[in-house]
């Protein structure tokens, strides 16, 4: 409660719904990779079923940014989880009907992704909207400490639903969640409505909207190198993606098991939620954010020598904790840099960027894996490596210069 901070109820209202919608996130990060496993036992398609979501992101990532900067973000907001509802509904039925194939979930599952990227969009203008500048780290990580709860709560409830009905109870359950999260959208209506200009419309203008995205972004040094860090990170460190089928087919976990190494990364997101205020005020956000992707690196690092699903569990733990800790604070400065207006479009630019490289990484570091003969663990020694690597250079490259806690970009 304390992260909500002193805001209206219609607010926390908001943040609640969002939080009951991540629950259902957090049952299907389990229920999807392990659906994909059931069908297909392919290192790649079970990797790209897992990364879905950011794949469907790169599909919608520069039109959501274009059309949150010109509606009513609530309107996106409505249509995404609607979309999403659909689609999981949809899914829920082909699985009944045992008609699910591993190229039905990968599609629904990548349309979701769509949606899920242009709701992430519009709730990045509307956090923005709806709270002062000093509570943005905050109020960002409000939001993140539902997500890593939902994975602590979500694959222990999966397991028991799938136990109860089948892995496709759980889509349904995912569904319910956001009809939850519909109604609380629609009863805060008034706090999320923000008057956008409708006026340029045309292909021409929004080509000329993308570009000046684009410059903008490109004037800002400190957000230059972090995306181009990001870019290099998430090519690295979507090894992760593989880390079901690592637990299963290397460590010969149990979907038991495989579900506690999932909730223990939820947990490490949690601890990451609760150091990133203190340790952004402390250290400055530039610092945090390079700290964490060090710490997240050493992690992967270590879950290649992982022997054990505990060895794994610990690891992931960690892992989290830096993903989070890094997320939250970059989230943040990003919404701190950026002018209202540019936003969304800019938000849309930089998540295309960054993103783009996360399937490719899947691809090639599965691919890796099944070099290997489908043992995973040189997968995840190189990912770490590779983001160590990235981190170091971009940090040389000029991002030290803005690393100072009382001198952050924001100041500069």
């Amino acid at each position: 409660m304390r992260l909500l901070g002193p805001w209206p109820g219609r607010v926390r209202l908001v943040l609640g719904g969002q939080a009951v919608s991540l629950f259902g996130d957090g049952l299907a990060v389990v229920a999807v990779p392990l659906l994909a496993l059931g069908l297909t036992d392919s290192a790649i398609v079970t990797g790209l079923a897992t990364a879905s979501a950011t794949i469907g992101s790169l599909i919608v990532a520069i039109p959501a940014g274009l059309i949150v900067d010109r509606v009513d973000p609530w309107r996106v907001l409505i249509v995404a989880d609607v979309l999403r509802t659909l689609v999981f509904g949809a899914l829920f039925g082909l699985a009944v009907a045992g008609l699910l194939t591993a190229a039905w979930l990968v599609t629904f599952t990548v349309a979701a992704g769509a949606a899920q990227a242009g709701f992430e969009t519009a709730l990045t203008v509307v956090v923005r909207n709806m709270v002062p500048d000093k509570d943005l780290v905050r109020a960002n990580a409000a939001v993140e400490f539902a997500a890593q709860s939902a994975f602590v709560l979500g694959p222990g409830t999966a397991a028991v639903l799938t136990a109860a009905g089948g892995l496709h109870v759980v889509l349904l359950a995912n569904t319910l969640t956001f009809l939850v999260s519909l109604a609380t959208l629609v009863s805060a209506r008034e706090i999320i409505g923000v008057a956008r200009s409708t006026a340029r419309s045309t292909w021409s203008h929004a080509i000329a909207d993308l570009k000046q995205a684009a410059r903008y972004l490109l004037s800002i040094r400190p957000l230059v190198l972090l995306t181009a860090l990001q870019m290099v990170v998430n090519f690295g460190l979507a090894v992760e993606r593989l880390l079901v089928f690592y637990a299963s087919h290397s460590l010969h976990s149990s979907p038991a098991q495989i579900g506690l190494v999932v909730s223990g990364g939820g947990l490490g997101g949690m601890l990451g939620v609760v150091t990133a205020i203190g340790s952004a005020r402390r250290f400055g956000s530039i610092t945090t954010v390079a700290g964490g992707v060090v710490a997240a690196a050493i992690a992967t690092i270590a879950m290649s020598f992982a022997n054990s699903f505990h060895m794994l569990w610990i690891a992931n733990v960690m892992f989290v904790w830096a993903v989070v800790l890094a997320s939250v604070v970059n989230r943040a400065l990003r919404q701190e840099l950026t002018r209202p207006d540019m936003l969304g479009r800019t938000t849309g630019f930089a998540r295309l960027l960054f993103r783009s490289v996360d399937p490719l990484g899947v691809v090639v570091l599965g691919a890796l894996t099944t070099a290997a003969g489908g043992d995973a663990r040189p997968a995840f020694m190189a990912g770490g490596l590779l983001a160590l690597l990235a981190v170091g250079g971009a940090w040389f490259a000029g991002l030290r210069e803005f690393g100072s806690p009382r001198g952050g970009p924001g100041r500069r």
